[in-house]
């Protein structure tokens, strides 16, 4: 279940992506004036190893002085202060780069970064990464306080009362609020005895603290807060820890019975505050008892993973419908163990990649076949897609010693359901071919639509991507269609385009790359290289998005165009496990990507891509192509030079059906064993996703600035509101999501009029938008205007 802390994680991370024409963000800024988060800073720290922290110099806590997070951001230094490899940040996480340093700065508000004399020194270091950066701040520009977070829809939506009293018990009670389920919290309105209740509580989180340190928990609670601390003790628990032993308190803890199954339960709320106790329990354990609750004892739970390393260890030289049966009886006896308390804290990997292995070992029994593309593309995109889903996750989730284990059970289950899916997909299109130029509808944007174009995001991504969004409220309407053959980015990207009618094929060449004329026929055409395209796409009336422009729509009624993501160079440069986790994070920052677009006023976004990709660990089988035989030989596709004739399947280009190109069989490449490849016939690299994306329905509010009109520093706006529900009108600095530039943000009355004030007149001569939120923070309608510049 999620806790407040879960979801201050993801949010924190969510900011890990780029935006209105920026590149991603090289860290992330976390300014706290009242220093009211630190109260979470020991458990956050293990759960995030991004997260640096503004003060004295402390490599083991990760934390130093604004000079020295600054070389850590820009990678010269790894947190320990040792040199960084190739310039790229540690954090001690060993995905190397894969998330943007996380900076905590109390003691220090947003407004306080600023260039020249205000900015103190401290932190003067860090007002450069503003620029290169990103603030984690509320929608309306502010400083996240703990208080607005918990209680706003985009933190994590509890009911707070607003009075003086509740306030100060929430501060007090935070690390307590942080570690409980958020589903116990919601539901009612929370107050000051609810949070002094919290904190009543504490005898068992002093006890925790005592079994993981005693003599540090004794030093810090005094003497009389001690001789306190036993007598509660003594009479809740019967223990008094002036007089027995540590080993007993643990040995108490795992039998888990009366009174302390509820200390159990505080520590499994939030296991990473309570480092010690693990040790404690590996010590405390009865020696020749029996265990009948295996949970609560680590050393148990070690056992049970060299089970399951010894049995997947053996899956390679059994027979593959064999080794699907071991691995699925292994998930049903060891998946319950992804529930404890030690998966939590890194001690389960092999009960965390059962799942998705089990999920593999199922979804493999038998190949998709089918008499014609689009019957094996209905499969797929029914069930199959999930094989290649379970096959990722199961790596992604593998590490350290255990990960060439879970490679080579993931190569042994997938390998012989890719090449036999792949083998009756390329027999469907012998004979019933892929649709040729122009026989699929052309890609184009709505209204107020924006397409968004990601290279590289085969079906299973998609499908994958979608079920993000959704999470994140947004409604999503998932389809596919075939990608232009041979499936690499130069014949592909061009086919899923708005001008794709202008595109036509002369010779395959080397790059197997058309060209684009023009609609009036005057100018010759010339390569459909990604500048031409969008030269043509502007020409067409579409608003490029991400080059060097905003997020936002321009005008009413536009159609955007945007490209976006790293998933085809990720695996074009990784190795199947760094793909694995990569892919997961950049999905992350699409879904991200795609909320951003419809926040900043597009009422839909279209998802499109160019060509899917075989993936196998371990590497793809290679079949011999002469290089003197070929004009042109990549991993899955070739040109075929003169009159050769070699024995390998031949088909049309899609821009020209006059032209042949060559492919392996099977799963096989020309080239060397890559784990990655595509130019081929499979469904993973021709069926492509095709997925509309609008916001959410909500309660039907709709709102609309009908003029803007300036005063010297004050904007008259007129507001037409549709659905009852209260909105409000705010200015912003540049963007939609930019800081706040107004006094005070205010309520749009029913009349629909309501001006607003600069607080400061060094906006004057900036860009400004308008912008209409509803309750949740999510914008219902923007405008760009400048002071003096009416509308």
């Amino acid at each position: 279940m999620d806790t407040p802390l879960d979801l201050l994680v993801g949010s924190l991370r969510a900011r890990d992506a780029a935006s209105d024409g920026q590149a991603r963000p090289c860290a992330i800024l976390w300014p706290d004036g009242t220093r009211e988060w630190e109260r979470l800073l020991y458990v956050l720290r293990n759960r995030m190893p991004e997260l640096l922290t503004l003060g004295g110099y402390d490599p083991d806590a990760r934390t130093g002085p604004a000079i020295w997070l600054r070389c850590v951001v820009d990678g010269t230094i790894t947190p320990s202060g040792m040199p960084a490899a190739n310039g790229t940040p540690d954090l001690n996480d060993p995905r190397p780069g894969a998330r943007a340093p996380i900076l905590y700065l109390p003691g220090f508000e947003r407004g306080d970064l600023r260039a020249g004399e205000p900015c103190p020194e401290a932190v003067r270091p860090l007002v450069e990464l503003l620029y290169r950066g990103v603030l984690w701040n509320h929608p309306n520009g502010k400083d996240w306080t703990a208080a607005a977070f918990l209680g706003s829809a985009k933190g994590v939506g509890l009911d707070i009362a607003g009075d003086r009293a509740t306030l100060d018990a929430l501060r007090g009670a935070l690390a307590e609020v942080a570690v409980r389920p958020v589903a116990q919290l919601r539901g009612r309105r929370l107050d000051a005895d609810d949070f002094n209740q919290m904190l009543s509580e504490d005898y068992r989180r002093d006890l925790l603290r005592w079994m993981a340190d005693p003599d540090a928990t004794r030093a810090h609670l005094g003497d009389a807060e001690w001789r306190a601390f036993r007598q509660r003790c003594a009479d809740k628990l019967d223990f008094d820890p002036g007089i027995e032993a540590d080993v007993a308190a643990g040995a108490r803890l795992g039998d888990g019975r009366g009174a302390w199954a509820s200390v159990w339960g505080r520590y499994a709320e939030a296991p990473e505050a309570y480092p010690g106790v693990e040790e404690l329990l590996r010590r405390s354990r009865p020696a020749g008892e029996l265990a009948f609750d295996r949970e609560r004892w680590p050393d148990l739970n070690d056992e049970d993973e060299a089970e399951v390393r010894k049995t997947l260890s053996s899956l390679p030289q059994c027979p593959v419908e064999e080794a699907r049966d071991a691995v699925l009886a292994l998930e049903a006896a060891h998946g319950h163990r992804r529930d404890w308390v030690w998966a939590r804290l890194g001690h389960s990997p092999l009960a965390a990649t059962l799942e998705p292995l089990a999920g593999l070992a199922d979804t493999t029994r038998s190949a998709i076949g089918g008499a014609a593309p689009d019957d094996i593309a209905a499969t797929y995109a029914d069930t199959g897609w999930r094989a290649d889903a379970h096959a990722r996750a199961a790596l992604a989730r593998a590490w350290g010693p255990d990960a060439a284990l879970v490679t080579s059970t993931v190569r042994h289950l997938l390998e012989p359901w890719l090449r036999d899916t792949a083998t009756a997909f390329q027999e469907a299109v012998e004979r019933t071919s892929l649709p040729r130029r122009g026989e699929q509808p052309l890609v184009k944007a709505r209204e107020d639509e924006c397409l968004v174009f990601v290279d590289g995001l085969r079906y299973e991504l998609g499908r994958d991507l979608a079920g993000r969004l959704e999470r994140r409220g947004c409604e999503v309407s998932p389809g596919h269609r075939w990608a232009a053959i041979p499936t690499v980015t130069a014949t592909g990207k061009p086919a899923v385009t708005p001008v794709a009618d202008l595109v036509k094929g002369d010779t395959l060449g080397t790059e197997f790359r058309p060209a684009i004329g023009t609609g009036d026929g005057k100018s010759p055409p010339r390569p459909a290289l990604a500048d031409d395209l969008r030269m043509a796409m502007k020409e067409r009336g579409y608003q490029i998005v991400g080059d060097g422009t905003l997020d936002l729509p321009l005008e009413a009624g536009a159609r955007g165009w945007l490209e976006t993501g790293k998933i085809d160079k990720f695996g074009h440069d990784h190795d199947a496990a760094t793909f694995a986790r990569l892919v997961d994070q950049e999905l992350d920052a699409l879904a991200e990507r795609i909320a951003q677009l419809l926040a900043a006023g597009w009422r839909s976004v279209r998802i499109v891509t160019d060509h899917g990709w075989l993936w196998l660990p371990g590497g793809l089988p290679m079949v011999q192509l002469p290089k003197h035989l070929t004009k042109s030989k990549w991993a899955r596709c070739a040109v075929i030079s003169g009159d050769s004739t070699p024995d390998v399947p031949r088909h049309p280009w899609h821009w020209n059906e006059g032209q042949w190109f060559a492919t392996p069989r099977g799963i096989a490449c020309f080239s060397k064993r890559d784990e990655y490849a595509h130019g081929g016939l499979s469904v993973q690299e021709c069926l492509i996703p095709d997925m509309r994306v609008e916001r959410t329905a909500g309660s039907g509010i709709a709102a609309t600035i009908r003029s803007i009109t300036w005063r010297r520093l004050r904007c008259y706006a007129e507001i037409e509101v549709r659905g009852g529900d209260p909105v409000t009108a705010d200015l912003r600095l540049r963007i939609p999501s930019g800081e706040s530039v107004a006094q005070t943000a205010k309520n749009v009355p029913e009349d629909g009029s309501v001006s607003l004030v600069l607080d400061d007149d060094k906006h004057e001569e900036k860009t400004l938008v308008l912008v209409i939120t509803d309750a949740d923070g999510r914008i219902l309608s923007q405008q760009p205007t400048r002071v003096g510049e009416d509308t």
